[in-house]
């Protein structure tokens, strides 16, 4: 009697230990199918062809934008430098600094030892630089709210984040869609013209291969310079005054003191008619309004709301 005790336990131990094996085995399959799409090849937004062995554990951000993104995915302990300006969100300012924008510092970029870094097409030399010393490197740009999804979501892939990549996205495209909705059945002639500021001096806005212009377009505005095929552009006073756009939105991209008020009081400025009704406005957080990442629908928003009030009271 005891000794088929014995068996029923050593049997029970034996299955026991088989569902423990299977259990964990389920576990690993798991963790292998998140590897699965590796390497992953694509095209990066300099048309290079770029192929991802595995997923990035050290990363390198070569701009605020570039590093927002990875912070909203949660990638912020993966990030092991920055350039001075990624002060967003705030433990970005804590991370190690590789140099500016326009500038990164090489040496300071291999000394990171990255797996991978994150670019824009501004660094294209700077690109092949790091490549030579065997740095992964891609290039992302976002002129376009579409194209600012379709970034992040490629982040997210290449990173291992693609289910975050997702919620966020699914949110971001919620709140632009709440935007399009309101403006999509206005007529040419609700359209208010736009003058867009990024800087004073020389006067300069945003053409048609600007985010500024996708911003207004969305928003349901006509920028004055709209069908000008450049991304910034710099502008005569007389040609602005010519043009006099029926709202002057402000939102200086770097340290320009300028107030609402100097704006209001330019020379010739007082025959514009946004100058007349009061329709020019300050946004005084221009990373919103200026950087491609998730912040971009907060500065859409605003935007809406400084082209069409009523609509967006």
């Amino acid at each position: 009697m005891l000794s088929g005790i014995g068996k029923l336990y050593k049997m029970f131990v034996v299955l026991l230990m088989l569902v423990i094996i299977l259990l964990s085995g389920c576990g690993q399959t798991e963790i292998s199918t998140s590897n699965s799409e590796f390497p992953m090849t694509f095209i990066d937004d300099l048309d290079r062809k770029v192929t991802i062995n595995k997923v990035p554990q050290r990363i390198v951000s070569l701009a605020p934008a570039n590093t927002e993104n990875l912070f909203s995915l949660g990638l912020g302990d993966k990030i092991v430098g920055v350039t001075r300006f990624c002060n967003y969100p705030p433990e970005a300012k804590e991370k190690p600094v590789i140099g500016g924008f326009s500038k990164p510092n090489a040496e300071l970029v291999v000394a990171a030892n990255p797996d991978l870094v994150v670019a824009t097409n501004r660094h294209k030399e700077f690109i092949n630089q790091l490549e030579s010393s065997g740095i992964k490197v891609i290039s992302i740009e976002g002129y376009e709210l579409t194209k600012i999804l379709d970034n992040i979501k490629l982040i997210g892939k290449i990173t291992g984040k693609s289910k975050k990549a997702e919620e966020l996205v699914s949110d971001m495209q919620k709140r632009i869609d709440r935007v399009v909705v309101k403006v999509k059945n206005l007529s040419q002639e609700e359209k208010p013209s736009v003058y867009f500021e990024i800087w004073p001096d020389p006067l300069t806005t945003g053409g048609a291969k600007s985010l500024l212009n996708n911003l207004i377009e969305t928003a349901g505005g006509k920028n004055i310079v709209g069908d000008v095929e450049k991304d910034w552009v710099t502008l005569n006073p007389e040609v602005l005054l010519a043009e006099n756009p029926k709202v002057v939105i402000i939102s200086h991209h770097g340290a320009s003191k300028k107030t609402l008020s100097q704006v209001k009081a330019r020379e010739g400025w007082k025959r514009i008619e946004a100058i007349k009704n009061n329709r020019v406005y300050y946004i005084e957080d221009k990373d919103i309004v200026h950087l491609a990442g998730p912040r971009i629908v907060d500065g859409l928003e605003v935007v809406a709301k400084c082209i069409h009030p009523k609509l967006f009271e």
